[in-house]
């Protein structure tokens, strides 16, 4: 049985190359330092993930895109939108291991506005993975009872909260310098076309 485990018990796993689950607004999903290639090992095995596929990162904060030299002109669409259910595609930070780029030297990253997801990535202080909690090709937890019978081994425990059970986040890029959506979800490609323009405008 999958243990329920406290916001400080989450951080501690983590430091040492745990993996758990928790809520985001949009399914649960699960989680290691984004930084920790072991535990990130651990979680491609734990979803069944086939390789080259990416993982996506929470980050702390908007302000960790800036403070680390990443110069981005979707940094508009974050200002508007983060926290929430919006991923980025930007060149990947240094470090990162080779399994949560896929080896395109680019991520996914985004600002939860969940505030167990949020609190847990500021309580850690650094980006944490934030993929879907399911095997792959199965369907999304959107509920801890979701989580549990979800088939998922190899977690070592969860954060329990509520999820909007919206899917998964909207997802945008850009190719030769032009936005690009890789992936529909909650914010509308209208709202999102209209920042965009709005800031290419200044």
């Amino acid at each position: 049985m999958l243990s329920e485990l406290t916001l400080n018990e989450a951080v501690g796993l983590l430091r040492q190359s745990g993996v758990i689950a928790f809520p985001t607004e949009t399914s649960y999903g699960i989680g290691c330092r984004a930084y920790d290639s072991a535990a990130v090992a651990r979680i491609v095995a734990a979803k069944g993930r086939p390789d080259g596929k990416p993982l996506p990162i929470l980050l702390p904060d908007k302000a960790y895109l800036a403070n680390h030299g990443m110069e981005t002109p979707l940094m508009a669409l974050a200002e508007r939108f983060w926290p929430g259910a919006l991923t980025l595609v930007v060149p990947a930070f240094p470090g990162l291991p080779s399994q949560v780029t896929a080896g395109t030297n680019m991520v996914g990253v985004r600002v939860s506005s969940h505030p167990v997801a949020n609190q847990l990535v500021q309580a850690l202080g650094e980006p944490i993975v934030g993929t879907s909690a399911n095997l792959t090709g199965r369907p999304a937890a959107y509920t801890s009872s979701d989580l549990l019978s979800s088939g998922l081994d190899g977690l070592d425990g969860f954060l329990n909260g509520e999820t909007s059970g919206r899917g998964a986040s909207s997802v945008v890029g850009l190719v030769d310098g032009k936005l690009s959506f890789f992936r529909d979800g909650p914010i509308s490609r209208s709202d999102i076309e209209s920042v965009w323009k709005a800031a290419r405008r200044h």
